[in-house]
C-alpha cells in the first residue's frame, strides 16, 4: 500500500472495513488536542453568514494574522491551505529554474514542474539531519543559477531546522542576488521562536508559508497563508481565484489566534511527549531518530529489520494504527517512518505496538 500523503483514512477504513474514527491516525501531524474549545459554538453563531458570500478581501483575518506576527496586514496573503499558494507561487513569480531541497512535502515539486520549472534538486542525507549545508547549497547555486530556492523548516518529514548559517546565507541571497527565497514553514508554531519572519524586513525577495491547520488541529477548513514583501503579497493576490478563502475559516481564523491558553497547553504536551516517544523509539536496536522540533518524529528502521511498508502494514492490521511509511518521499529509501505526536494514551498504544512488532522482527 502506497500512501502518497498522511491522513487518508478515509481510504484505509474502507480498506479495513471499520469507521474512519476507528482508525488511529499517526500519518497525519495534527494537533491531538483537536480544534480550540468553543470553536464549534462560534460556527453555530456564524452560521446565518453562509447566506452571503465570504468577504472578498478576508479582511478580519488578514489584520488578525497581521497583529500575531507584528507585521503590516499588506505582508499576508491568505489562501485555501498552504497548499493553494503552492500551487499558484511559481506561475506569480515567473521563474524558470528552482533550486528545491529534498525531502520535503511532495507537492511542491508537482506545482513547480507543472508550471514548466526547471529543478535543480538537493537531496540531503542523515548525516545532516535531513538538512542543507552552505557548502552544498553554494556549491549547487554556482552551477545551476536558480531564480527560486525552496527550503522546508522545520523539514518534512524529518522535524529538523534549518541551521542559523544556512538561514543566514537564503537571506543574503535573496537581498544581494534577488532570488527568490520561499522557506516552507509550516510546522513552525511547534518552534516559532525558530521562524524567519523576524528576517521579513531584510529582503523583498522572501517568502514564508504558514499554516493554521496543524496546530489548530483543523485540517478539514483548508487555512495557510503566506508572508512576504507589500510587492509579492500584492502579486500573489492578483492571482488568486475570489472567495477561495470559506466563510467558516474566515471565523475560524482569529479565533484561534487569541487561544493563548490552548497554545500553551500544546507546546507542553507536544513538548513532553515528543522526548518521550524518542527516548523510547532511540531505544530500539539498529533504530535512529532524528532531533524534530515539530509535532512528529522521523524513525530510521536498521537495514536487518523489515522495510517501512511492512511495518505500516502490520501495524494496521494488527492495532488499526496508521503510520506515515516515508518511501513516497524523494531521497528517502523504504526504511523511514514517520509518527505524529499524540496523547499519551495514545503514544503508548502506539509504542506497545510498536515493541511487539520490533520482537517478531528479532
Amino acid at each position: 500500500m502506497t500512501l502518497v500523503h498522511g491522513g487518508n483514512v478515509y481510504e484505509i477504513a474502507s480498506q479495513l472495513g471499520c469507521a474512519p474514527e476507528d482508525v488511529l491516525d499517526y500519518s497525519a501531524s495534527i494537533n491531538p488536542l483537536g480544534p480550540p474549545a468553543g470553536l464549534a459554538e462560534l460556527f453555530t453563531q456564524s452560521f446565518h453568514r453562509l447566506e452571503h458570500y465570504p468577504d472578498i478581501q478576508n479582511r478580519l483575518l488578514v489584520n488578525a494574522i497581521a497583529r500575531y506576527h507584528n507585521v503590516p496586514p499588506y505582508r499576508v496573503v491568505v489562501g485555501n491551505g498552504s497548499t493553494e499558494l503552492i500551487y499558484w507561487l511559481p506561475g506569480v513569480l515567473g521563474i524558470r529554474k528552482a533550486l528545491m531541497v529534498l525531502p520535503t512535502f511532495s507537492e511542491y515539486q508537482k506545482a513547480f514542474e507543472l508550471q514548466g520549472v526547471q529543478l535543480a534538486k538537493l537531496i540531503t542525507g542523515p548525516e545532516s539531519n535531513f538538512q542543507p549545508e552552505v557548502e552544498q547549497l553554494e556549491e549547487l547555486f554556482q552551477k545551476f543559477s536558480p531564480e527560486a530556492i525552496l527550503c522546508t523548516h522545520p523539514g518534512s518529514p524529518a522535524g529538523t531546522l534549518l541551521p542559523p548559517e544556512v538561514r543566514a546565507w537564503l537571506v543574503d541571497k535573496s537581498r544581494t542576488r534577488k532570488v527568490f527565497t520561499i522557506v516552507d514553514e509550516v510546522f513552525i508554531d511547534f518552534c516559532e521562536e525558530e521562524s524567519l519572519t523576524d528576517l521579513l524586513g531584510e529582503s523583498d525577495k522572501l517568502v514564508i508559508i504558514q499554516s493554521m491547520t496543524k496546530f489548530y488541529g483543523i485540517p478539514g477548513l483548508r487555512l495557510g497563508y503566506l508572508l512576504t514583501s507589500e510587492h509579492l503579497a500584492h502579486r500573489v493576490g492578483q492571482f488568486l481565484p475570489p472567495w477561495s478563502v470559506n466563510t467558516y475559516a474566515q471565523v475560524a481564523g482569529p479565533y484561534c489566534l487569541e487561544q493563548e491558553e490552548y497554545r500553551a497547553q500544546t507546546l507542553a504536551l507536544i513538548g513532553q511527549e515528543r522526548e518521550h516517544m524518542r527516548e523510547r523509539m532511540q531505544a530500539l536496536a539498529g533504530c535512529r531518530v532524528f532531533p524534530g522540533r515539530a509535532n512528529y518524529l522521523l524513525l530510521g528502521l536498521g537495514k536487518d529489520l523489515a522495510p517501512a511498508a511492512k511495518l505500516q502494514q502490520d501495524l494496521l492490521t494488527s492495532d488499526r494504527i496508521l503510520v506515515r511509511d516515508c518511501s513516497s518521499f524523494e531521497g528517502l529509501d523504504g526504511h523511514y517512518v514517520r509518527f505524529a505526536i499524540r496523547r499519551p494514551d495514545q503514544n503508548a498504544r502506539l509504542l506497545a505496538a510498536l515493541d511487539r512488532w520490533m520482537r517478531i522482527q528479532g
